[in-house]
Order: structure tokens, then C-alpha cells, then sequence
């Protein structure tokens, strides 16, 4: 028997076009599509806004790069004005301490420097020079002080850097201005200190001549005060510019000076009376023939057991030292009775003596007869025959020591 399937309940199923139930979904029906909405113009407001920004950053990147090298080429130039300054400055400064130092020593000399020693107008040379000087130190001290502008803090701000960096130029242009005013006044101070340096080195040129002539006008000091004067009056006029050395040497020439005129007054004070113009003839004849030994006088009654009535005596020492020197003691009565021959022929018997420290290899100096043998031979060598010569006391010398003699003068 055939089969077939039964028909379908209708409660099981339903066509599917058939309308649903009142107040019921389909069991199967599809959800509804919300309508898509259109993105792309949020897209490109976005990336238009972030160009936007970047277009901003970027250029206010560049804008303060600008600012920051801009600021740093005017930072440098500041920074190599002001070290230029300073540099000039220190450089002055060192110049203005050596000048200082030449202000002090040319008024010291200048202090010390007595007419009687010095040319007057070389000394005034000098005291105007040294306030040209001392002139010069002031201004280039003003100059150094000027301002050099202090290196500002360094800004972080684009609007900073832009607003600051013509306050760098600024400072440039003051520190120029200030190294070159340093610089225009270094100038006037050298050429101030070489005005001192020549008017000391004019000033020391005069020293020998006026300072011979002053030895002459103090003629009757004794050797030491005459020798040291020579020496610090050689040192002095050896200087070559105005500095300490040069002061130093200048107030121990003046020094010497003064020391050689109170020499000078006491010895003639000791030989003060009536004789004295005599006594200062008789020692200036025995300089004249002293071939430059220095000779120190004195003066007694009885000299060698000589004296007064019973003649004429004298002495004399001699020594090799700073170039020679002598003392030559005479008794009153050869002052009482020159010019005689025998008073000359005597004196000059002790010059022989004393010229000995120049010519003491030519004998045997160690043997106290050659000495007498060589200044009576001397005395003869020089024309004097009197016995005052010395042939009186200690015989006639041999012919070869007159000749020996003769070439020592």
C-alpha cells in the first residue's frame, strides 16, 4: 500500500510570504540596516587641522632658530669685544705699574738732585716730564675704569632672544669704545715715559762734567769722601732710563755729594789760620804732579823729628787700592818757608811716595830704602836739585833708578 506524507498542519507552518501575526516578529525576520553616514570630510578637517599645527610649529621652529643664531652671532662679537677689552686693559694696566714706578723714581731724583750737582735745566727737564707722567697714569687709569659690559644671562624665549640681542650690540660697540679709549691713552703713557727715559738720560749726561767741577770746588776733602764720590757719581751717570736702579744711584750720588762738602769744610776748618792760603797752594802743587793718585794733607810741627827751627820734615804712605791714593803729612815750617827750593824739592820727594801706588812694580817696593832711593830719584827726575830732594837725608840715587823714575808720572 502506497504511503504519502500527511499534508502540513497549518499551526506548524506558514507560507513565507504570508503577513505576520498581529503583535509578533517573525521568528526569522531580518534586523533593520541603520543608514551609513559619510566620514571622509572629519578625515580631512582632522588632518587639515594637524597640518595646520605642524605648519605652525615648523615655523615657529624656524622663527626661533632665526632668533637663536642671530642672538648668538651678536653674543659672540659681545664676547670677543669684551675679551679684546679686557686684554687691553691688563696690558695698560702692567704699562701703568712700570710708569708708576718711574713717577716715584724720577721725583726722587729730582728731590735729590741739587743745582751744584746736576745741570738746572736738565733737572727741570726731568720734574716736568715726571708730571707729564704721573699725568699720563691718571688718564689711562680713567680709561681702564670705563665699562666693559658684563655678559647677560642667556635667555630661553624666542621673544627674548629676538628682543635681547640688539642689547647685545650695544655692548659690543661700549666695549670697542672702551678699548680703544685704553688704547689711545697706553699710547700717550709710552710716549710720556720715553719723554722721562730722555730727559733722565740728559739729566745723567751732565752728571760727569758738573760733578768734576763740584770734586774741584771741594778740593781739600779727604780721600775716602773724594773716591766714593767718584764712584757714585760714575754709577749714576751710567744710568740708562728712570727707573728704581737709576733713583737708587742718583740719591747715593747726591749722598756722596754732600758727604764730600762737610769732608771738604772740616779739613779746611783744621787748617783754618794764617797759613792756610799757603797750605792750600803747597797740596794743590802736589796734586798737579800726583798723575792723579788722590793725596790727603795734614799738617803738623814736627814731622819725622823735623820741624820749626830745626827744618823742614814730611811723610808719605801711598796704596794701590781704587786706583791709588796717599797721605802726605808736612810740618808747619815748610808751609813758613815756600816756595823755597828745598820746600818744594821736599814736597816733591813725598809725591814720589805717593805716586809709588802706581808705578810700585818698577823697584823693589818691599825694601824701605828702594822707597826712599825711588822718591828722591823722582824728585830729581822732576827738576828739583835742593837737598830738600831727599839726597840730603838718604844720599844720591843711582842714574838707572832717576830713569826708572822718570818714566812713572
Amino acid at each position: 500500500m502506497a504511503m504519502s506524507s500527511p499534508p502540513p498542519r497549518p499551526d506548524r507552518a506558514a507560507p513565507m510570504d504570508a503577513p505576520p501575526l498581529p503583535g509578533r516578529a517573525p521568528a526569522h525576520a531580518p534586523m533593520p540596516q541603520r543608514p551609513r553616514r559619510d566620514r571622509s570630510g572629519v578625515v580631512a578637517a582632522v588632518v587639515g587641522a594637524l597640518g595646520g599645527v605642524v605648519v605652525v610649529v615648523l615655523m615657529f621652529a624656524v622663527v626661533h632658530l632665526w632668533a637663536m643664531h642671530r642672538y648668538e652671532q651678536r653674543a659672540d662679537a659681545a664676547a670677543a669685544a669684551r675679551a679684546e677689552a679686557v686684554s687691553i686693559g691688563l696690558e695698560a694696566l702692567e704699562a701703568r705699574d712700570a710708569a708708576l714706578l718711574a713717577v716715584r723714581a724720577g721725583a726722587h731724583i729730582v728731590d735729590a738732585a741739587d743745582d751744584e750737582i746736576v745741570s738746572p735745566d736738565a733737572r727741570a727737564a726731568v720734574e716736568a716730564a715726571t708730571a707729564e707722567l704721573a699725568a699720563s697714569v691718571d688718564a689711562l687709569e680713567e680709561a681702564a675704569g670705563g665699562t666693559i659690559p658684563q655678559e647677560p644671562d642667556r635667555p630661553v624665549w624666542t621673544w627674548e632672544l629676538v628682543v635681547d640681542a640688539p642689547l647685545l650690540e650695544a655692548h659690543a660697540i661700549v666695549a670697542e669704545n672702551t678699548a680703544d679709549a685704553i688704547e689711545r691713552r697706553h699710547g700717550e703713557l709710552a710716549s710720556a715715559r720715553s719723554d722721562l727715559d730722555a730727559a733722565g738720560t740728559a739729566l745723567f749726561d751732565t752728571i760727569d762734567d758738573v760733578g768734576a767741577a763740584y770734586e774741584s770746588a771741594h778740593i781739600s776733602a779727604q780721600t775716602s769722601a773724594v773716591l766714593d764720590f767718584r764712584d757714585a757719581r760714575a754709577a749714576a751717570a751710567a744710568q740708562p732710563i728712570v727707573d728704581d736702579t737709576a733713583a737708587d744711584a742718583f740719591v747715593a750720588y747726591a749722598a756722596s755729594a754732600e758727604a764730600l762738602r762737610r769732608s771738604d769744610a772740616a779739613e779746611l776748618a783744621e787748617k783754618a789760620g794764617p797759613l792756610l792760603a799757603t797750605r792750600l797752594e803747597i797740596e794743590e802743587y802736589a796734586r798737579s804732579i800726583a798723575g792723579g793718585v788722590v793725596l790727603d794733607f795734614d799738617w803738623e810741627q814736627i814731622v819725622a823729628g823735623t820741624g820749626g827751627a830745626q827744618g823742614i820734615g814730611g811723610t808719605a804712605t801711598w796704596n794701590t787700592a781704587r786706583g791709588g791714593f796717599s797721605t802726605i803729612t808736612l810740618s808747619h815750617s815748610v808751609a813758613e818757608t815756600w816756595p823755597s827750593a828745598n820746600a818744594r824739592a821736599l814736597v816733591t820727594h813725598e809725591v814720589g811716595h805717593s805716586i809709588t801706588s802706581k808705578c810700585w812694580e818698577k823697584f823693589d817696593w818691599k825694601d824701605p830704602a828702594a822707597n826712599e832711593e825711588w822718591a828722591t830719584a823722582w824728585a830729581i827726575s822732576m827738576g828739583h836739585t835742593a837737598p830738600g830732594n831727599g839726597t840730603w837725608a838718604y844720599g844720591y840715587p843711582s842714574q838707572q833708578m832717576i830713569d826708572l823714575a822718570a818714566t812713572c808720572r
